[in-house]
């Protein structure tokens, strides 16, 4: 019997990396109420070993982009509180487009929306430092942005 292969795949999805050039991950506990999506940058938060979704505060200090789980112990596609958090530390990852972007662009997070956005920083729209979109993709589809975490990782909003 011949092999059948599906010619309906993408070729990256939400949180997951994109290939297998070289890459980093952490692991976190997720801190709080709430979810935390995936594709997410993510904080320090209070707690040893926790992180939170950022905000728009200048001067965050930005550990990296949460993963996707495929092993959650509970339904739904997001972390809940006291979960493990997988983040990407450097690598090309998949997220959440609120707007065309362009190759290259610098990558900004939308608190507001909570997606990725091209757009100038402005009181909710947030620079993540050492985050840049890795192909050109449009408004509401799953792109893919490269990061590789300086540090220090200092998040920059116009505020």
């Amino acid at each position: 019997m011949a092999l059948t292969f599906k010619d309906t795949l993408t070729s990256y999805a939400l949180g997951r990396r994109a290939n297998m050039e070289e890459w980093n991950a952490i692991t976190r506990t997720k801190e709080g109420s709430g979810t935390l999506g995936f594709g997410v940058p993510v904080k320090p938060g209070t707690g040893e070993h926790t992180c939170v979704e950022i905000t728009a505060t200048n001067g965050e200090n930005v550990i990296g982009i949460t993963e996707a789980s495929q092993v959650l112990p509970h339904t739904g596609d997001a972390y809940a509180q006291y979960d493990n958090v997988a983040i990407c530390e450097s690598g090309v990852i998949g997220v959440l487009l609120g707007a065309d972007v362009t190759a290259g662009a610098a990558a900004r997070w939308n608190t507001a929306n909570k997606t990725w956005t091209g757009a100038a920083q402005s009181a909710t729209v947030v620079t993540i430092p050492g985050a840049q979109f890795e192909v050109a993709g449009k408004s509401g589809a799953i792109g893919l942005v490269r990061y590789r975490r300086p540090v220090p990782s200092l998040s920059v909003s116009g505020t």
